[in-house]
């Protein structure tokens, strides 16, 4: 099998991969915006695949090749709106403005004549580097903060969905620059037999945004986080002194160990604020600097201790690994299965086997 049908198999599995993707998202009985914005991010990556496909089985249509030139602008803003349609209801007009260099490219495309083709591609390619690039970065330059706010101020699985879309965009990150140097190689060679490889890198980052975003991203759901979080020296001039953080710490801990809040899928540090009228700058403090730990990691250790004591209390053959972690607070599978790990070193069933000597 030559370099050129080994390309056009992987576009092929690539695209139906997508498609698959996209009607799993659809199957979905309550959908949100997120929901719909990664519905259509995974028809535009099928798309780009299939118009591959197209400009490599008919090269004298010329559809195929601007439509595969300028797709690649629309992986950026849809990443973006994907994130932000997390902390927002709807999505406004101006919103729509990151899709506009798809729309020039895509019409000043059709109008390029033969001569000029390759300088155009050379004029495209570079905007079209910088967005692939610019707009992943920015997003995890977003999500970082966000998830060192939802560490200090909710226990929910909210978190692990906020971390895998850091990875992704790690992944994009990681994905443009494989694809710069495979051009920089072609151009100063003048062999394109990288092709494969940056087609088989688009294709296992469609897997992998598939599988996290399928696994995690469609439950993620939060209210409006604020726009900066900086922790370092953020106590400096707390006006809570020593016996103070002593004595409130013994509240909190007194409070979670009697009333076990932490069953609560939702608790939250406002939550806790409430029910033990400290303020909630001062629990952020107390637990940071006092039980040296973070509000999400506290919850959720107590939420696998009170798994860990039915698990070693009750007819352990009668249970799911699912429904004990409801039971315990956590409302997703995975954070259950990801926490109980973190704290335990094995997974459940591993721990099962142990304590039950088979």
């Amino acid at each position: 099998m030559d370099s050129s049908a080994l390309i056009n198999m992987t576009s092929g599995v690539g695209a139906v991969v997508a498609a698959l993707f996209a009607l799993l998202v659809l199957a979905k009985k309550k959908k949100n915006l997120p929901d719909w914005i990664l519905f259509f991010w995974f028809i535009v990556f099928s798309a780009h695949l299939f118009c591959g496909l197209g400009r490599s089985a008919y090269p004298s249509i010329k559809t195929f090749e601007v439509f595969v030139m300028s797709i690649g602008f629309l992986h950026g803003p849809f990443f973006l709106l994907y994130t932000k349609s997390f902390t927002r209801k709807s999505l406004g007009w101006p919103d729509s403005l990151h899709f506009l260099p798809f729309v020039i490219f895509l019409v000043c495309g059709f109008f390029i004549q033969n001569d000029f083709q390759i300088r155009w591609q050379i004029i495209v390619l570079i905007p079209k580097i910088i967005s692939l690039a610019a707009y992943p970065a920015y997003v995890y330059h977003q999500q970082a903060k966000r998830v060192a706010y939802w560490e200090n101020n909710h226990s929910d699985s909210t978190l692990l969905a906020l971390r895998w879309i850091k990875m992704i965009a790690l992944l994009f990150l990681l994905s443009i620059g494989v694809g710069v140097i495979r051009l920089t190689v072609e151009l100063a060679t003048g062999v394109a037999y990288f092709e494969l490889w940056d087609v088989l890198r688009y294709v296992l980052l469609l897997t992998a945004m598939g599988f996290f975003g399928l696994q995690y991203g469609m439950m993620y759901q939060p209210e409006y986080i604020p726009g900066t979080v900086r922790e370092e020296g953020m106590y400096k001039h707390s006006p809570l002194k020593p016996d103070e953080i002593e004595k409130y710490a013994h509240i909190i801990q007194h409070y979670i160990q009697d009333k076990e809040p932490f069953l609560d899928p939702n608790f939250s540090l406002t939550a806790l604020s409430e029910a033990t009228g400290i303020r909630k700058h001062h629990l952020s403090q107390i637990i940071s600097s006092k039980m040296n730990t973070s509000f999400y990691n506290l919850i959720n250790s107590k939420r696998v201790a009170h798994a860990l004591g039915k698990l070693k209390r009750e007819d352990i053959t009668n249970l799911t690994f699912e429904g004990l972690g409801y039971e315990s607070g956590f409302n997703t599978k995975s954070s259950f299965y990801y926490n109980f790990k973190k704290v335990t070193g094995k997974t459940p069933m591993q721990y099962v086997k142990e304590i039950s000597g088979s």
